[in-house]
């Protein structure tokens, strides 16, 4: 054999062996050209090194994203058990199945006795197939009383005794700041998953460091301001700048931007150990533009309050869920019958809303929307 052509033959060979092994690794091995530059913080007094950007399952179905989530590093996923009826924490139990010493689970329980709770947390263990939750929370508080509750916090203390909780806190969509100063004072919670994106008010800024620094670790949700995608605003591409934007405060933890799909969570995900440029604030000022007068963005910039105490601000979440995420179903769960005909008699005798939003939003016409759309 010639010279010339043992060479070609060898390096044939030798091709034809690199090809073959990289046509049957992991698809996971496929993307790594992509991925993210990964930054962990430390989750307040828990100590748990978590990614910058976690997962919000809520509105996913589908396991194939769970799982780029993983590939890409992202070790943070906040569930509940009322998503999906039970189904979105089945869905994240089976697909992070194997993988559990590698990721943190967060999910939530009701307000109730103890009987109904427990029952919820056997319920959510099950379904995650785990022994254990990393971030017990209560789901959805409105009052600092609520925040500051002994039974509650007695309870919590039960389930991290009975090792079925490794840490344990409270999630809230409104009156948040009031919720985070209570939290700092009474030493009883580890973590706060709240409402925070870029419309909200110095007043949040201002409690969410101090509950920082009382040592609670700060989960932001609700951080794309409704969610809307990018067609439905003239292609304006403003997500990764509103992630970029929670992230710049160093007394945020992580966010958990809801996704459900895989471009989605890759959009996200490249956010970790970036800076916010000019560029990305021009894109949330026409986001900004956007948005004005459209929807409610959880800024927690209400003013005043309804006499007839109707529950404005689940109202104004659920017409987020509708208009926003485009889910029917979560909007309508979100109000609840009893909630939609306390809202409808209250507000049909009403001449004006003595609820005022900051940002210009009409409420009342809210309402009426709500009315048309989700009862």
């Amino acid at each position: 054999m010639g010279r010339r052509s043992f060479i070609t033959k060898i390096s044939s060979a030798a091709l034809g062996v690199w090809a073959s092994r990289l046509w049957n690794a992991p698809s996971s091995l496929a993307k790594t050209e992509h991925m993210p530059a990964l930054e962990c913080r430390t989750l307040g007094r828990t100590g748990l090194k978590a990614t910058a950007v976690g997962m919000g399952v809520m509105n996913c179905s589908d396991p194939t994203v769970v799982l780029r989530a993983f590939d890409l590093g992202i070790n943070f996923y906040d569930t509940a058990p009322s998503y999906m009826g039970g189904r979105n924490e089945e869905m994240i139990g089976k697909a992070l199945k194997g993988k559990r010493d590698r990721v943190y689970l967060q999910t939530k329980i009701p307000s109730g006795d103890e009987k109904r709770t427990r029952t919820s947390v056997e319920r959510s263990l099950r379904r995650l197939q785990t022994d254990y939750i990393d971030v017990l929370v209560w789901h959805g508080l409105d009052s600092p009383g609520e925040v500051s509750d002994s039974r509650a916090s007695e309870f919590m203390e039960k389930m991290k005794k009975e090792g079925k909780a490794r840490f344990t806190g409270f999630s809230a969509h409104s009156r948040m700041a009031s919720l985070l100063r209570e939290a700092a004072k009474t030493n009883s919670h580890d973590v706060a998953l709240v409402s925070y994106n870029f419309t909200h008010s110095r007043d949040l800024r201002d409690a969410v460091a101090q509950a920082a620094k009382s040592g609670i670790g700060i989960v932001a949700m609700k951080t794309q301001a409704g969610g809307y995608k990018k067609e439905k605003m003239g292609n304006l591409s403003p997500h990764q700048a509103a992630l970029k934007y929670v992230l710049r405060d160093t007394n945020v933890t992580l966010a958990v931007p809801g996704v459900t799909t895989i471009e989605q969570i890759e959009e996200c995900a490249a956010v970790m150990g970036t800076t916010l440029s000019q560029r990305d604030m021009d894109r949330l000022r026409h986001y900004q533009t956007f948005l004005q007068g459209r929807i409610c963005t959880m800024c927690g910039g209400c003013g005043g309050g309804c006499p007839f105490g109707v529950p404005y601000e689940k109202f104004l979440r659920a017409m987020m869920y509708h208009d926003g995420y485009r889910n029917e179903q979560l909007a309508a769960d979100t109000l609840g019958d009893r909630v939609a005909s306390k809202i409808a008699e209250a507000c049909s005798g009403c001449p004006s809303c003595s609820v005022v939003c900051r940002r210009g939003l009409d409420i009342r016409a809210q309402i009426r929307q709500a009315q048309q759309v989700l009862t």
